[in-house]
């Protein structure tokens, strides 16, 4: 896929979101890219997905709009050392930050993504 493909791909998934679930993804892409302005973003799972390296198996973390609102879901939320208690869930990895927790907690959340990013092939024992 190309580069143009993925930004169409992307382009389009945002098209289709109504004017208040835009405003509040384009706050966290301006979150996450601001955390690692090297972040590959493409729509992967019905999801605005984040990873590095063009690692897609281990990618970072996601942007999810669902009817209850929009959120940032981090694939590996679990091993990240959460100081601030933003991330709420209990599964084996996934983690994720409601769009209001972002909003108040934008410095965290930036730690967060840079730990994803140096944590991004870690597993669990």
């Amino acid at each position: 896929m190309t580069t143009d493909e993925v930004a169409d791909g992307v382009r389009d998934w945002l098209e289709r979101l109504d004017p208040k679930a835009r405003s509040e993804v384009d706050r966290l892409v301006d979150v996450v890219v601001g955390a690692e302005p090297g972040v590959q973003q493409a729509v992967k799972w019905g999801r605005l997905t984040f990873t590095v390296r063009d690692d897609w198996h281990h990618w970072l973390c996601a942007v999810a709009v669902t009817r209850k609102g929009t959120k940032l879901v981090f694939h590996k939320g679990a091993l990240l050392q959460d100081s601030s208690a933003l991330l709420q869930g209990t599964g084996r990895y996934l983690r994720e930050a409601p769009y209001a927790v972002v909003e108040d907690s934008p410095d965290a959340v930036t730690t967060l993504v840079r730990e994803a990013v140096r944590r991004q092939t870690d597993m669990l024992d």
